[in-house]
């Protein structure tokens, strides 16, 4: 056992006489690889992770060793990480805003009836309001030729009354031609009114279906008389315009109406 005492440079006893005698700083020594660690750290040395990982001794970052537990799981590189997703080739739509002409708008309408599975439905409730409306209006301007009739003879009994002798003969009639045609007009014109504000509610209906001429962009729209140059060939005209609405309203009516 006289070959493990240590040689008189590195005596123990030497040693830490000269550790005494050294001033007191207050920069903590730094542990060794033989120090002893807090429970829950471990050494460069540890059975878990081989010294070669660690970054003190070899200078790369640090990894951590393989836990059994995590070995089901995949792993994730800085590689993989910074990889793009894979992008799907897709078909490029074509704007309902920017179509101007009917064979586009006409195959557009086609595939949203086939996406949106309230297509089919809501256009069928704007047919069958219209058609109630229309049905609705005419009914009225029916009652009120009838109600006119109705006064009329009133007034014509009346006036037979009040053309007694003695009564006098200069009364004139009320219910005259020309007061009727006026209340005829009146009622016109509200239905007038009533039916822009079905068309305009109606349109927004359409334009939120994506449904073609019913949310044109105004930059595809031209004045009348313009010339058609280069830049104008898919622009058309406030009446173009509202003849492509009406040609798709009576395609959907054709599809889905009664």
């Amino acid at each position: 056992m006289a070959d493990n005492k240590l040689p008189p440079e590195l005596n123990l006893e030497q040693i830490l006489a000269t550790l005494a005698s050294l001033p007191q700083t207050t920069t903590p020594p730094v542990p060794s690889e033989q120090q002893f660690y807090p429970q829950g750290q471990f050494s460069a040395q540890s059975t878990d992770i081989p010294a070669s990982r660690h970054s003190s001794q070899t200078g790369i970052p640090y990894e951590q060793s393989e836990d059994s537990r995590l070995k089901a799981r995949p792993q994730t590189t800085l590689s993989n990480r910074q990889a793009p997703p894979k992008s799907q080739t897709t078909t490029p739509t074509i704007d309902p805003a920017t179509i101007t002409q009917w064979k586009h708008g006409l195959r557009c309408v086609s595939k949203i009836a086939t996406q949106n599975p309230a297509f089919v439905s809501t256009v069928q409730k704007l047919i069958a309001d219209q058609g109630r409306n229309v049905k609705d209006w005419e009914s009225g301007r029916q009652r009120l030729i009838e109600e006119q009739a109705v006064k009329r003879e009133n007034e014509k009994t009346h006036l037979a009354v009040l053309s007694l002798p003695g009564m006098g003969d200069t009364i004139a009639p009320l219910r005259t031609d020309e007061v009727e045609k006026e209340e005829v007009e009146m009622y016109a014109k509200k239905v007038y009114r009533a039916a822009e504000r079905m068309v305009e509610l109606q349109s927004k209906e359409l334009k939120g279906l994506g449904v073609p001429f019913f949310g044109l962009r105004s930059d595809f729209l031209r004045s009348d008389g313009s010339d058609e140059g280069e830049e104008d060939q898919k622009k058309v005209t406030k009446g173009e315009l509202q003849e492509l609405q009406r040609k798709m309203l009576n395609h959907l009516m054709e599809l889905y109406g009664d």
